[in-house]
């Protein structure tokens, strides 16, 4: 009887699967596109009778997910009602060629794979390429190892009320890159039309010989119709894209002459300029100069820029200040100061030479090895003397004899002799006692004046202080404490700890969302990453028999790879991010 109470409640749960996969419908609105193009997805689900959660994470593999909204309908036909939910996703294509809409899982029900095709048009925009298109510039076709790129990508548009406006994050390896300032905004007229210009220019300094692959540029916005009302804002929006390909930039190595130098400085200009605090004649043992040092390199920022200033110089001291290290924009071109100050204070009277201060660079105008040089300095130092008059004339009354008298002649033994018999021992062992008691008064007044009486408050204080660096050092509020937890967990056997050792870190690291479950990991798509490891984790756990996790199928070690891999990451981004913040400039155009 039981076995055929299983039997039925195996062929429901069937059939009701079979129904749940019938009930949901994906479509797209088109098949084929161009680069830089987007596409809706339609699910439909029928008959939903509550709302739903969808995991489109296995969509960010080859789309960025632009948008999603949901539409529901009721059809009445003959008596027979139809209802049903349609969720519109809207994607965006990173690469060209076939790809593949993966099959999601949805209430037990596993939808049909779609294949589109994404074919490379040249530069285009899913707008009329005289109302949205894109352009790209360098100024130059190859650079130097090191030398400066400049890139600048340039939004034109006709179209108004263009929001949120992303360009494709310009990334590569092996490269320093920085923003040149906030985004310019202007107008200019071409045949006639006049267009407004969104601009943002980078400078690239690319470490390593060899092609660099500047990538496509993708653009991406949305554009308002201005209408709204009281209660809806901006209502009616659509997404406007717009593509231009990438191009490559060779970067050629160091020259052959250069290969021996400590100095690789490909530059347009460098100049190096000298200041003395004070005039260099009548100087004497003691005086104090202040010498200033300034180099200007047009075309290097000021941080790569070496030190110049000398170490030791013969017959001075010197004491150097930090450098002072500025970095402007000039035409759109990077200039680097750096400016180093020493004072250089004379010990001995006599000549001190300053050597000369050579800095070998290479021109990039004239492909040429060029140096700038601070001529050597030669200092005349005088020796410190008081003034003493060439004739002395001597008034007294004495008697010539007297004065002409013979000097009379010191003996050292009877000053020796004189000065041991004035000497006086004295035995100062109850001087140490004195002061050794008088020290141990001091403290026991200080304890039991100060001390004693505030016993308790001290107690506490030390309590609270030891509390504040156990929560400090804790994993729940120190990343670094929660990753060498997970680092452990990772070399451990136990899957439930690495799992709670996994989600205490994640809180740390994903800044768009609380995690407090694998759940939210799998959710977050900040680190689209740790999906993969999360599932192992969870399908491991599942797995435990006779009381032991099942560890097969889990690669600890990549994981914490995988981890450590992403920390680096964040950390970067964040340098990144705070140097932009740091020299960041006002736009040269207001905009309204």
């Amino acid at each position: 009887m039981q076995t055929s109470r299983g039997l039925v409640a195996a062929l429901i749960l069937l059939f009701a699967s079979l129904a749940a996969a019938q009930d949901i419908e994906v479509s797209v609105d088109r098949s084929e596109l161009a680069r830089g193009e987007t596409l809706i997805f339609t699910i439909r689900v029928f008959d939903q009778r509550q709302g739903m959660q969808l995991d489109l994470t296995p969509l960010t593999k080859n789309f960025d997910v632009l948008g999603t909204r949901t539409s529901s309908q009721i059809r009445v036909v003959n008596g027979v009602v139809d209802a049903w939910t349609d969720y519109i996703v809207t994607l965006f294509p990173l690469n060209e060629g076939e790809l593949i809409i993966p099959a999601l899982s949805i209430n037990n029900a596993i939808t049909k794979a779609i294949t589109i095709v994404v074919v490379n048009e040249g530069p285009r925009s899913n707008q009329s390429s005289e109302e949205l298109f894109l352009e790209i510039e360098v100024n130059k076709d190859s650079v130097y190892v090191q030398e400066q790129l400049l890139f600048t990508v340039r939004l034109f548009y006709t179209i108004n009320g263009i929001r949120n406006p992303q360009f494709t994050e310009l990334e590569m390896p092996d490269t320093v890159i920085q923003l040149i300032g906030s985004p310019n905004q202007y107008e200019k007229v071409i045949d006639g039309v006049r267009y407004g210009v969104y601009e943002k220019r980078y400078v690239i300094f690319p470490q390593r010989s060899g092609s660099l692959e500047i990538p496509d540029i993708l653009f991406r916005g949305e554009v308002t119709d201005g209408s709204s009302n009281f209660v809806f804002r901006n209502l009616n929006t659509r997404r406007v894209t717009a593509f231009i390909e990438g191009i490559d930039i060779e970067i050629k190595a160091r020259p052959l002459t250069t290969r021996d130098s400590r100095f690789w400085l490909p530059v347009a200009n460098l100049s190096l300029q000298e200041q003395w605090s004070s005039d260099l004649d009548n100087l004497q043992v003691g005086d104090t100069l202040i010498r200033t040092i300034t180099m200007v390199a047009d075309g290097l920022d000021g941080a790569v820029l070496p030190p110049f200033s000398a170490a030791e110089i013969d017959g001075a001291n010197l004491y150097p200040d930090p450098p002072t290290i500025e970095r402007t924009f000039v035409d759109g071109s990077i200039v680097g100061t750096r400016v180093e100050s020493t004072s250089i204070v004379a010990i001995d009277s006599g000549i001190i030479d300053i050597p000369q201060i050579s800095i070998p660079w290479w021109n990039i105008d004239t492909d040429q090895l060029e140096a700038t040089v601070v001529p050597a300095t030669r200092l005349v130092i005088a020796t410190i003397e008081g003034v003493v008059p060439a004739e002395q004339r001597v008034a007294s009354t004495a008697n010539l004899e007297e004065l002409l008298a013979p000097v009379p002649v010191v003996d050292q033994d009877m000053i020796d002799a004189q000065a041991e018999a004035e000497f006086i021992e004295v035995d100062a062992a109850w001087l140490k006692y004195s002061i050794m008691l008088a020290f141990a008064v001091v403290a026991f007044s200080i304890y039991k004046l100060a001390i004693a009486p505030n016993n308790a408050e001290i107690a506490a204080f030390i309590r609270d202080l030891k509390d504040q660096l156990v929560a400090k050092y804790s994993p729940e509020n120190n990343e670094r404490v929660a990753f060498g937890r997970l680092r452990a967990g990772c070399r451990g056997k136990d899957l439930i700890l690495l799992r709670a050792t996994l989600i205490q870190w994640c809180n740390h690291f994903i800044d768009e969302r609380r995690v407090h479950s694998m759940e939210d990991i799998l959710q977050q798509q900040q680190a689209p990453e740790l999906h993969a490891p999360a599932q192992q984790i969870q399908s491991a756990l599942f797995s435990i028999e006779s009381g032991q996790s099942d560890r097969r199928g889990f690669d600890a070690r990549a994981l914490i790879s995988l981890v450590a891999r992403l920390r680096k990451q964040k950390l970067r981004r964040n340098q990144r991010n705070r140097r932009r913040q740091q020299y960041a400039l006002p736009p040269l155009y207001k905009t309204s």
